[in-house]
């Protein structure tokens, strides 16, 4: 066998021998599931956004979402892949703010009119979000559960207060939104500071009975 042919099929058996290293395939489902997601926010961009409350619920989630499978996905296929984060995020302090940050940026009217009106804010919603859901991924992984509940709770408090505020107010706070539309995305507020909290506890159940015994 000629070394050219030699080299040839070693560098066949490698890109085979890839497929089979741990977590390769295992991350592939949560990779197109982030791309789906994505592509998901983007092509119903402008329907999603046409009501307050599909634009808060529904869009903005979306776009979270898939901040999280991407991270899910390099986690598996890179065990090591934090390591350059973990200087900066001790036990998930920053990443926890920056999401708790993005979060409320994001319920302010301001912004959601914005969105509507400038492409860069709509881009920037789009950056933002997309890597507060990859920072939360890790922050979640790293942070203990006292820490947790800290900024969940605060997370979810303010939540539903920006939602009652949504729910009861009697003024338009969106110059794009209705009033009735206002009010059905300060109710999904206030059910999803309710929801969260359950979803967390369902998530971590077995890491919360290990720190309560």
């Amino acid at each position: 066998m000629t070394t050219d042919r030699r080299v040839d099929m070693q560098g066949r058996i490698g890109r085979w021998g890839s497929l089979f290293r741990p977590g390769a395939w295992g991350a592939r489902p949560w990779l197109y599931a982030g791309w789906l997601l994505l592509l998901l926010a983007v092509v119903l961009d402008r329907p999603l956004t046409r009501t307050m409350s599909l634009h808060m619920l529904v869009h903005i989630p979306l776009i979270l979402f898939s901040g999280l499978c991407f991270a899910r996905a390099w986690v598996l296929r890179d065990r090591d892949a934090w390591a350059w984060l973990s200087g900066f995020n001790g036990h998930g302090l920053a990443g926890l703010l920056f999401f708790n940050l993005v979060g409320a940026y994001w319920m302010i009217p301001k912004a959601l009119d914005e969105v509507l009106l400038s492409w860069p804010a709509a881009l920037s919603k789009y950056v933002s979000v997309l890597i507060a859901g990859w920072v939360l991924y890790h922050s979640l992984r790293r942070a203990n559960i006292v820490i947790q509940v800290f900024f969940i709770g605060n997370f979810c408090w303010m939540t539903a207060i920006v939602g009652l505020l949504y729910r009861d107010n009697p003024v338009r706070l969106c110059n794009f939104y209705l009033l009735d539309d206002q009010e059905i995305a300060g109710n999904g507020l206030v059910a999803l500071s309710i929801l969260l909290p359950a979803i967390w506890f369902w998530v971590w159940r077995r890491r919360i009975w290990d720190f309560l015994r």
